[in-house]
């Protein structure tokens, strides 16, 4: 069959083609520079702002940090060798800790962490502490061994010190730390190019705004890459991807279903790093929520039928953020033991709150970092992957906290090689 390339190659020929016509009738003053013909960035992200409709898009700090400074954030990953289930307890001074959730007898778990900082594991019958390991610069795994001879001499136990190597020697390699499950093959659905800010990808989508009266004409989107590798994540803007009349049909059937957020594996928990209320909604909840996935399907190059549960993608979270809520710096991948994981997340805004509530990158730009607060209906979309398979570190990313209103937003998780 035909290589990623090649079907990416023949994606943009034909999107060329579909939006001649609608560029054409486009002021200029209203066009970002465009990848596909004049190619004149870099540009600043004040430059980007001044051409968007975006109500915020700013660096967060004045200067660049080292991506290994004392105190910074790290992606870990832990394994658990003993047969019964572990309790993870953050050190925070206290005698009990912060409960950080489980890890099943001989399984695994990922969370983000900071250098520095303790995390305990507890038997959840007796309390006792059967390991501790204090987050190291360059040490992203961390093992509670094995006490019986059968998994110490287990396939799983001999792969999970192939995986200890196999990441030491990978940061070695390219400076970035292994975070996805190992081994894992290279994504193979479509990921756009990122290169320099402003550079624009125009897609074309036969899939117009839904109005009272019904779908109105095709669309020409356009993708603006805010940030890129090596310096940061892969991460765009996407401008009027929704009408205010979907951005209403969403929120209206988003606020049936949103009820106290979690965070974790198996179900979560309740956790002072998200504090907001969160539901989820049925792509056939509606005919307007249908055909709105089928033009999510043309921004992202990806076959509008794999984004259904049953194949690349969750159903879609509604978030509700009130004064004071947030949703603090996190991954949205882990490492459960398989290849399966979120490839990209599609962030839109049905509604940002009057004041705060940005989507922030703290790893951006050499840890100056990126925060942006689009125009209602507009997109950010970040790939949550490497193009070699990895999990991306810099795409840390956090909802700020809102100051004043009310802030909804909806986002779509699509999963490589699937769910």
């Amino acid at each position: 069959g035909p290589t990623k390339k090649t079907m990416a190659r023949f994606f943009c020929c034909v999107n060329l083609l579909l939006v001649g016509s609608l560029l054409a009738s486009r002021d200029e003053k209203d066009c970002y520079v465009d990848d596909l013909t004049s190619r004149k960035y870099p540009l600043s992200l004040d430059e980007v702002f001044k051409l968007s409709k975006a109500k915020e898009l700013r660096h967060m700090r004045s200067g660049t940090s080292p991506r290994k400074a004392p105190g910074a954030s790290m992606g870990v990953k832990f394994r658990n060798f003993r047969r019964q289930q572990l309790e993870i307890r953050w050190d925070d001074g206290s005698k009990e800790g912060t409960y950080s959730g489980v890890v099943q007898g001989l399984g695994r778990t990922a969370t983000m962490s900071y250098v520095g900082h303790r995390f305990k594991f507890l038997d959840p019958s007796t309390r006792e502490e059967v390991a501790s390991f204090t987050m190291r610069d360059g040490q992203n795994i961390y093992v509670v061994e094995p006490v019986e001879d059968d998994v110490l001499k287990s396939a799983a136990y001999a792969e999970s010190q192939r995986e200890v190597a196999f990441m030491r020697d990978y940061e070695e390699r390219t400076g970035y730390p292994w975070l996805s499950f190992y081994p894992r093959d290279p994504p193979f659905l479509n990921m756009w190019p990122a290169e320099a800010v402003g550079q624009t990808h125009v897609v074309a989508s036969t899939y117009g705004y839904n109005v009272t009266t019904g779908a109105g004409a095709p669309l020409a989107l356009r993708l603006v890459a805010l940030s890129h590798p090596p310096k940061g994540p892969r991460v765009f803007l996407i401008e009027d991807l929704l009408s205010d009349f979907e951005c209403d049909h969403i929120l209206a059937l988003g606020k049936k279903v949103v009820q106290e957020s979690r965070v974790g594996q198996n179900g979560g928990f309740k956790s002072k790093t998200r504090t907001s209320a969160n539901g989820w909604l049925r792509r056939s909840a509606s005919p307007v929520l249908d055909h709105v996935y089928k033009r999510f399907g043309d921004a992202l190059g990806i076959d509008d039928a794999l984004l259904v549960p049953s194949k690349n993608a969750e159903e879609l979270q509604v978030v509700r953020y009130d004064p004071s809520q947030e949703y603090a710096p996190h991954h949205d991948f882990g490492d459960d033991g398989t290849p399966q994981q979120r490839f990209l997340t599609l962030l839109l805004y049905l509604q940002p709150a009057d004041q705060g509530g940005a989507t922030s990158f703290p790893k951006a730009f050499d840890n100056m970092g990126l925060q942006v607060v689009p125009h209602r209906g507009d997109a950010v979309l970040f790939y949550n992957m490497l193009p070699d398979g990895n999990s991306d570190d810099l795409a840390l990313h956090a909802g700020m906290p809102v100051l004043k209103g009310q802030k909804w937003v909806c986002n779509l998780w699509v999963w490589d090689p699937h769910r």
